[in-house]
């Protein structure tokens, strides 16, 4: 079984299979539970069948599992149980948590533009970003309603639960990373990044806007290929504008978001960078006085 690494504070999918005696993959009798042990022994997840899905593979069970920010490094212990006919079927696992990274630099590398961007190229956050981005993706999960499970049949005569999301991690990252790009780029320029605390606090609301905007009109574009009529028969069925409804909330949204914007950038205008007036380069009554004659002005 390949090695299983995980970061704290980011999600882990945890995978077992069930075999017959054959050594066959065989969906069990029940919803397989898992506990989770850190590396030093103490129970981090109770026993328990919530989340765990059935994948795409007969016998082949999912549990995403959210690594907690605290706790120590080293390899952790997932232990699955269910039942298989009369036979209660428990088995170990490990993962290995890290709380850091290393970064490398290799001069044999080479990259082209387009190929294998997700995987040669991917987004890298220090911790204190990485800490800001998962703050962010936090608030924008719930704004879009991405999170969601859907019933599968187990094999069994029953029903298990699968996540079911609308946007990757990956894609709410790329999201989140224009959004804040766009915001530094509206004067007056900025330069914050997502390890500021500013940006997940004070101005959390622009920045998980600004990525679900982005969000809305990817969507919008994948909902308008669909909304074709279909007719089988003589009987016609028109697909609901979902495209329309999320061009609504667009177009609403965007002249919210830019005023918002218009009103932080303002707010956070920087101080002028020239020698500052004339009465401060000078503290010759004459000259004030001189000055405020020019421009009729009674001092």
């Amino acid at each position: 079984m390949a090695e299983r690494f995980g970061i704290r504070g980011r999600d882990i999918e945890l995978y077992v299979q069930f075999a017959d005696a054959a050594g066959s993959l065989t969906n069990t009798d029940d919803t397989p539970t898992v506990a989770v042990y850190d590396s030093n022994g103490t129970l981090r997840q109770m026993a328990t069948n919530m989340n765990v899905g059935l994948s795409n593979d007969p016998g082949v069970y999912v549990f995403t599992y959210e690594i907690p920010l605290s706790g120590p490094d080293g390899y952790w212990t997932d232990v699955w149980s269910s039942k298989i006919g009369d036979e209660v079927i428990t088995n170990t696992f490990q993962f290995y948590v890290s709380s850091a990274g290393t970064a490398t630099e290799s001069a044999e590398s080479v990259f082209y533009p387009g190929d294998g961007a997700d995987s040669e190229l991917p987004f890298v956050f220090t911790k204190d970003e990485a800490h800001g981005v998962n703050i962010l993706l936090k608030l924008v999960k719930p704004r879009l309603k991405n999170d969601g499970v859907r019933k599968v049949p187990d094999g069994a005569g029953g029903y298990a639960s699968v996540a079911c999301t609308i946007f990757t991690d990956a894609e709410l990252i790329a999201f989140l990373v224009n959004s804040l790009s766009e915001f530094n780029q509206i004067p007056h320029f900025s330069s914050f990044l997502f390890s500021d605390p500013q940006i997940y606090t004070i101005f959390a609301d622009v920045m998980v806007q600004g990525a679900v905007l982005l969000a809305l009109a990817a969507q919008a574009l994948i909902e308008k290929g669909r909304e074709f009529v279909i007719t089988d028969n003589g009987v016609t069925y028109q697909p609901p504008a979902i495209s329309e409804m999320l061009n609504s909330q667009y177009t609403a949204q965007l002249a919210d978001y830019k005023e918002k914007v218009k009103f932080i950038k303002c707010n956070l205008k920087p101080s002028p960078r020239g020698l500052g007036t004339f009465r401060t380069t000078s503290t010759s009554p004459a000259y004030l006085r001189l000055r405020h004659l020019r421009e009729r002005q009674v001092m």
